[in-house]
């Protein structure tokens, strides 16, 4: 009898099993910008933890500038909900400057990821916060020179 209930619950266990995102991978996907990968950002919001709500912000940002429209479109859904563990426009638009190991490639970012948003007319408030960390970090820069 053991065996039939054990061997009754293995759908289940597999059904849960299956239901569980491979995150490293799911990351990479949105990173790339692809408009499949951003449709699932909501639903991923939804069930991440804190770490994985980072993980998936940092993806988020890294492909704001490569997919400009699709990124910000997430954000609306994101923005528009409340989320366990997601914050959204606010550290998606910033410059994720602990992202990088140079202050080139933070430049870089910075320069692809404003032009981008400059291309758009949806962009205006991640254009506002992308300028204001770039600002804030200028001036942390100027601060340790001297």
């Amino acid at each position: 009898m053991r065996r039939l209930l054990i061997l009754s619950l293995f759908p289940c266990l597999v059904w849960a099993g299956g239901n569980l995102a491979d995150w490293p991978a799911t990351l990479k996907g949105v990173e790339s910008g692809e408009k499949a990968w951003l449709a699932k950002v909501p639903e991923l919001a939804a069930t991440a933890d804190v770490k994985q709500a980072a993980g998936l912000e940092d993806a988020l940002s890294m492909a704001l500038p490569k997919n400009t429209t699709g990124v910000l479109d997430a954000l609306g859904t994101i923005d528009a909900k409340t989320w366990p563990h997601m914050i959204g426009t606010d550290i998606v638009c910033g410059v994720p400057v602990e992202l990088y190991t140079s202050d080139t490639m933070v430049e870089d970012y910075y320069q692809r990821t404003r032009l981008a948003l400059l291309e758009t007319d949806k962009g205006a408030t991640c254009l506002w916060i992308l300028e204001a960390t770039y600002e804030e970090w200028k001036a942390d820069n100027a601060r340790k020179v001297k």
